[in-house]
């Protein structure tokens, strides 16, 4: 199964990064290949999410059950979409007190058909991508200082 593992370090706090990936409803306003994102529901700790994917000609939507354990950790897990398996975290460790190491990583399997292969490539490309979209956008977010 491919796997992605991206990693960052941003003068924010652990409680600031965990807030900007936490708040999936503003991904399309900073996610170039996110065409919708809506929160379906909330029960203590655990967001259930789904996330609309176009870039390319592709068009796919997927929901995720994430475990929030604030402000250290999101835990992903699929609910459906056009993976078998997807599952991953972020990971928010503080180094000083407005300074944080961030780590993603995804884990995922598509269906086995043309069509899947090339979603992989894609998948992939589009979740390398995305902690550079997470450092831009906390700056916006929170101001270029931190």
């Amino acid at each position: 199964m491919p796997t992605v593992k991206r990693s960052a370090r941003a003068p924010y706090t652990t409680e600031q990064m965990f807030d900007l990936v936490n708040d999936v409803e503003s991904y399309p306003k900073f996610l170039h290949w996110c065409r919708g994102a809506r929160v379906e529901s909330i029960q203590g700790n655990t967001v259930e999410a789904t996330l609309e994917i176009g870039v390319l000609g592709f068009h796919q939507r997927f929901r995720t059950r994430n475990t929030l354990q604030r402000p250290e950790r999101i835990g992903i897990d699929l609910v459906s979409g056009p993976f078998r398996r997807l599952r991953g975290e972020w990971r928010f460790v503080a180094i000083q007190e407005q300074e944080t190491d961030i780590s993603l990583t995804l884990t995922f399997e598509v269906t086995l058909s043309p069509f899947g292969v090339v979603f992989a490539k894609v998948f992939e490309e589009l979740a390398i991508a995305q902690m550079a979209a997470f450092v831009e956008r906390v700056k916006t977010v929170y101001g270029s200082s931190g």
